[in-house]
């Protein structure tokens, strides 16, 4: 019971600080569940908790913390039973590459990009396989491989279209996200209109999600 517990503990502190109702002095932290997953040898629960980290951190463009844990996590498609984790884990591991490739020096560059391909290629092939659920990050992904390869062009139409499949789709986690990462992209390009376009739709989306905590962030 107390095992079971814990695989569901780091999802609802996850909704908690999304929401802005949970702190580090009023709510376990992530770092407490992974002490108790090492004591007792439970890598179903380690990686529970490190995937639901890996969500918020993406969610505050944590890029940095979250390439460490990445890094540190290994593939946890081998520990998490359940084929939504498994696949939104992947998710997660292209686009962490991918952000990171673009900012790294040359080796660690490679490193990222390496990794960021193969994750997307496995997304592709479940996509190929009839997994509809993937489509929209796809498209995300593609758009910031784009970002990495200096497309411009491949960029905004793969933002544009990853915004219209999610919210087509009613995952306005993924909408909010698409949006946000649009608008880093259109600051980088010191695109004023498109950069401030994006933010208030993040902003917008994320709110209608319930991530007080995001849209107050900023």
């Amino acid at each position: 019971l107390e095992a079971h517990r814990l695989c569901v503990l780091p999802y609802l502190m996850t909704v908690k600080r999304l929401r802005g109702v949970c702190t580090k002095d009023s709510c376990m932290d992530f770092e407490d569940m992974l002490k108790i997953a090492s004591a007792t040898n439970n890598l179903s629960n380690r990686g529970h908790a490190i995937f639901a980290q890996l969500e918020l951190l993406v969610v505050f463009n944590e890029w940095e913390s979250a390439s460490k844990l990445l890094a540190e996590a290994g593939n946890l498609r081998l520990s998490i039973p359940g084929h939504f984790v498994g696949v939104r884990f992947t998710v997660l591991e292209a686009l962490i590459s991918f952000k990171m490739a673009q900012t790294s020096a040359l080796f660690a560059r490679t490193k990222w990009k390496r990794r960021g391909l193969k994750a997307f290629k496995l997304l592709r092939s479940w996509a190929k396989k009839g997994n509809v659920n993937v489509v929209h990050s796809l498209h995300l992904l593609y758009a910031e491989l784009a970002v990495l390869k200096g497309e411009g062009k491949r960029v905004e139409e793969s933002f544009k279209t990853a915004v219209m499949v999610a919210a087509t789709s009613g995952l306005m986690q993924d909408k909010a996200l698409a949006h946000d990462l649009a608008h880093e992209f259109y600051t980088a390009q010191g695109d004023k209109y498109w950069a401030d376009y994006s933010y208030e739709k993040s902003q917008e989306a994320y709110s209608d999600w319930g991530a007080n905590a995001k849209v107050d962030e900023k």
